[in-house]
């Protein structure tokens, strides 16, 4: 009994972590849950769901449970840290991500490395940048009412669902693409239950369309798959850099300043780093 208290438990803290994670711009929850050891049993619990429904409803129940405490709870203190530490936030956040790193990179080691990883690891990293690329807010769904307005809501949520269980692809960076970031920190913050309940659902369905494929992808391919999913994971670093960091340093910047800001990066860094890294002892939980 003790050890599926425990069992339980630790799927819903999992859960919470992963959840706490899609609140920053940057940070893939998708990354978190394969750092947790927990990715591979949501991808066949969703595509296999008719297999077992019993089973599986009860185990994503409980890391629903989890997710939904951490999007809530944290929403309101990283929005705040955000805008009152923008550089050191953004920095721990930055070795948070490269602390994934080497965790991903052992899940390649199955196969050994050649040419094609390098390619598939390229493809990976370019597919982030590009979407990097994409301006903020150039596909601005935000606006509008009625039933329109509802309806754009439930095609945010489906392309949410491919940010949501790619590694590497931030749920964040997508809501800022489509001009609903602002929208779904505002609906959080504010308790907007029909908001937050229509693109609930609208995103629930888009990860039942393509959790199947992904899983065909991880069975067939696994050593070329995560070679990607590692060029995912360091594409978005850039946005890091480029959305919080470079915005935050001012223009008139003196050597005092650059002094403690590479003191204080360092220390964020490595903490950001250790944090992942001693949360990857759990992936074999």
């Amino acid at each position: 009994m003790k050890n599926k208290f425990k069992d339980d438990l630790l799927i819903m803290l999992k859960g919470y972590i992963i959840g706490s994670s899609m609140s920053v711009p940057g940070v893939s929850g998708g990354t978190m849950a394969i750092l947790l050891g927990i990715y591979d049993k949501l991808i066949s619990s969703i595509s296999n769901f008719l297999k077992d429904i019993k089973g599986n409803i009860l185990f994503l129940m409980k890391f629903c449970i989890g997710a939904g405490a951490g999007i809530c709870s944290l929403s309101f203190l990283i929005k705040w840290m955000l805008e009152k530490f923008p550089l050191p936030v953004s920095v721990f956040f930055l070795g948070a991500v490269v602390g994934g790193i080497p965790a991903l990179y052992k899940k390649t080691k199955e196969s050994s490395l050649r040419i094609s990883s390098v390619i598939y690891f390229l493809l990976g990293f370019l597919v982030v940048i590009s979407i990097g690329f994409i301006p903020v807010g150039s596909i601005n769904i935000s606006s509008g009412s009625g039933i329109i307005h509802y309806l754009m809501i439930l095609i945010t949520g489906i392309v949410i669902a491919l940010a949501l269980v790619l590694p590497g692809i931030s749920t964040s960076h997508m809501l800022l693409v489509l001009g609903m970031y602002d929208a779904m920190l505002a609906a959080i913050t504010g308790f907007d239950i029909v908001y937050i309940g229509i693109l609930g659902v609208a995103t629930l369905i888009g990860v039942f369309l393509i959790t199947k494929p992904i899983e065909w992808t991880l069975n067939t391919f696994p050593h070329q798959t995560y070679c990607a999913i590692i060029g995912f994971v360091l594409g978005s670093t850039t946005e890091i850099f480029q959305d919080k960091i470079l915005p935050a340093i001012p223009a008139s910047a003196g050597a005092p300043w650059w002094i403690g800001f590479g003191l204080m990066s360092i220390a964020a860094f490595i903490l950001g780093f250790m944090a992942i890294k001693s949360l990857s002892k759990f992936q074999n939980d």
